[in-house]
C-alpha cells in the first residue's frame, strides 16, 4: 500500500454512513424523462433517480471525491412514489486499503421507514 493509500483510508471506517434526503416531485421527474428520452412519465420516482441518489452520497459524502463506481447492485422491493421523502443511506462494510476498495451497504427508505431497496456497492477511492 503506498502513503498516499494510506492517508485516505485513515479517514474511513468500518459502519461509517452518510445520509441524503430528497424528495422529488413530478416536475423533476418530467425533467428526467425528457433527457432520458422516456415518452411516459411514470406515476412514482423512477429507479434510476433513487440510484443516483447513491452515486451522490459516493461521489460527494463517502469515501467522496475521487471514488469511482466499480460495481453496484440494487433490489427494489417497492416503488417510491412522487412527493415522498426519500432517505438514501451508504454504509462502509469493508476496507481494502492495499487495492484502494471500499464496499458499501445501500439502502433507501420511505416517508414510514418502508425499504424502497437495498443492495451493496463496490468503489475505487483515489485521489
Amino acid at each position: 500500500m503506498n502513503t498516499q493509500s494510506a492517508s485516505l483510508f485513515d479517514r474511513l471506517s468500518l459502519e461509517q454512513a452518510a445520509h441524503l434526503q430528497r424528495t422529488f416531485f413530478s416536475e423533476q421527474v418530467a425533467q428526467w424523462c425528457r433527457l432520458a428520452g422516456v415518452e411516459r412519465w411514470p406515476d412514482e420516482v423512477p429507479e434510476p433517480l433513487i440510484a443516483g441518489l447513491f452515486s451522490c452520497l459516493l461521489g460527494m459524502e463517502l469515501p467522496g471525491p475521487g471514488t469511482m463506481y466499480l460495481k453496484q447492485r440494487l433490489d427494489y422491493m417497492q416503488p417510491a412514489r412522487l412527493g415522498e421523502p426519500l432517505m438514501a443511506s451508504v454504509t462502509i462494510t469493508q476496507l481494502r486499503p492495499d487495492k484502494s476498495l471500499v464496499d458499501l451497504d445501500t439502502l433507501c427508505t420511505g416517508a414510514t421507514g418502508q425499504i424502497i431497496c437495498r443492495g451493496q456497492a463496490l468503489v475505487l477511492f483515489r485521489r
